[in-house]
């Protein structure tokens, strides 16, 4: 016989009864989780937005009402109000004051400027012209703020208030020195030289071969007086002025205008193969003539194949080859002098360096750089430079 086992039905309404016990004290639980992290955002909040006073009348610059921002007091109110997401402060809880350091501040004066020491000064209304930091940089701006916090369900749960009323407010204080007396040195990088006025547009004739024409005329004149003797004078005198020609000659851009300002650009230094390249971006709008060429490289370990590391210079072009050597050159650094006219082309173009084995191995740390030194009237001197 198979024996019948009777189960108690469950009764909901036993359920209820425990739900509506542990109810309250879930909810309470929910609260305080809720209060206490109120509590905390206000306190940060309050934290955050005195720094980012601070920050703001410290920093360099003219504020929103025209005056440094030290003396800004309406924009070191609004920075600190820009972080008040609850409203938990107001405009006469935030406290602008400055000192001398830590340890000199006192109590807070009634009067504006204040007439006892330590306080400099109380920025108060939009700006205030009294306050002068100190040219020691030893003035430091102190804002504090005094946040509210008001429980939601008043005695529910202990959470006590903390109010400006009761005097005794969420407190939030940030000082920074006022800097007014730096200087910072900047050094600019060689990569790109670009002229803002052009230094050598005095020179009128765009061919400088009339130059030497007047030269022997006035150099002609004195002579007949010292030497008493016209004839054989003005022979000698004309055989250096001949001889000033071949320097006029060996340019053959005569007929180039001076460029006004001397804009170049160049790409990142590569290799392949034997060569070692970067490229070039002319925007003046006519070619630049090359006074010389200083290139850098690897040149004990740039060849990694065979026993031999080391890489000799063979040639360098623009376009064509205006640098060649046999033998190939040693060492780590070269100046070339054109051996043919060479010109910097309008737009691209790319100069390249050919070694007598495969360029492998960058040097490291890095050593390798081209230096390009220009010619051209209104760009001589100019030296465009750049290393990997």
């Amino acid at each position: 016989m198979k024996s019948k086992r009777y189960l108690p039905k469950k009764n909901k309404a036993q359920a209820m009864v425990e739900f509506a016990i542990a109810l309250p004290i879930l909810l309470m639980l929910l609260y305080g989780i809720l209060e206490a992290g109120r509590l905390l955002f206000l306190y940060s909040t309050i934290v955050t937005a005195s720094r980012q006073a601070v920050r703001y009348g410290s920093a360099t610059g003219v504020g929103t009402g025209g005056v440094p921002r030290y003396q800004d007091c309406a924009g070191i109110r609004a920075a600190a109000n820009r972080a008040d997401f609850l409203n938990s402060f107001d405009d006469n809880d935030i406290v602008i004051t400055y000192d001398d350091g830590p340890g000199t501040a006192g109590t807070d004066p009634s009067t504006d400027p204040p007439t006892a020491p330590p306080w400099r000064d109380i920025c108060d209304g939009p700006t205030d012209p009294d306050v002068r930091p100190s040219t020691a940089n030893t003035t430091r701006i102190i804002v504090t703020i005094r946040g509210d916090f008001f429980p939601i369900v008043p005695k529910l749960v202990p959470f006590i208030e903390r109010s400006v009323a009761n005097d005794d407010p969420i407190l939030g204080a940030s000082a920074r020195t006022i800097l007014v007396s730096i200087s910072i040195a900047v050094t600019a990088p060689p990569q790109t030289w670009e002229a803002s006025t052009p230094t050598y547009t005095f020179t009128p004739s765009p061919t400088p071969s009339p130059t030497p024409t007047r030269t022997p005329t006035p150099t002609l004149t004195p002579t007949p007086v010292f030497t008493n003797t016209p004839s054989p004078t003005p022979t000698r005198t004309l055989t250096p002025t001949i001889t000033l020609s071949p320097t006029v000659t060996r340019t053959p851009t005569l007929s180039l205008t001076p460029v006004a300002a001397c804009s170049l650009a160049t790409g990142f230094i590569t290799k392949s193969g034997n060569n070692m390249s970067m490229t070039i971006t002319n925007s003046v709008g006519s070619p630049l003539l090359i006074n010389d060429v200083t290139v850098t490289w690897n040149h004990d370990k740039g060849h990694q194949t065979g026993s031999d590391k080391t890489l000799l210079l063979r040639s360098a072009s623009l376009g064509a080859v205006f640098w060649t050597s046999a033998v190939g050159v040693p060492g780590e650094s070269q100046t070339i002098v054109p051996t043919v006219a060479a010109y910097v082309p309008t737009g691209s173009s790319t100069i390249t360096f050919n070694f007598d084995d495969s360029y492998d191995y960058w040097d490291n740390p890095p050593t390798e750089s081209i230096s390009i030194t220009l010619a051209s009237p209104g760009c001589e001197g100019v030296v465009i430079f750049r290393n990997r």
